[in-house]
């Protein structure tokens, strides 16, 4: 008998800055529901980069195309072109914000053999 998985409506999102932006900013966690638009845990430099690609309505991709901005917090790929532009972005499912990785063991995932 299989047992069914709460499903989790949070990310924590690990933020380690980008090579050259490792002297403006410190690796960061903050912890996002797409589903309810909600960003708990930001620093408010992360603030600031949403509010300001809103305000622009587009970020630039590193490729050269640009990026529409409608809501950020709502859409991933929105969020990922915000925050990719200055950091590698780790993402893991929680059930909750500001929940220890460790105390998830109902969504822990075995190791694979690749044999």
């Amino acid at each position: 008998m299989s047992e069914e998985k709460t499903p989790l409506h949070w990310i924590q999102l690990e933020l380690i800055p980008l090579a050259n932006f490792e002297d403006r900013f410190d690796t960061m966690m903050a912890w996002w529901n797409p589903d309810e638009g909600l960003l708990e845990g930001a620093d408010e430099v992360i603030w600031q980069m949403i509010e300001q690609a809103k305000q622009t309505g587009h970020v630039e991709s590193q490729l050269g195309s640009s990026i529409e901005i409608t809501e950020p917090l709502k859409k991933t790929t929105e969020l990922a072109a915000i925050l990719a532009q200055f950091f590698w972005v780790v993402p893991r499912p929680v059930k909750e914000p500001f929940e220890k990785i460790e105390e998830n063991e109902e969504h822990k995932q075995e190791p694979v053999s690749l044999q």
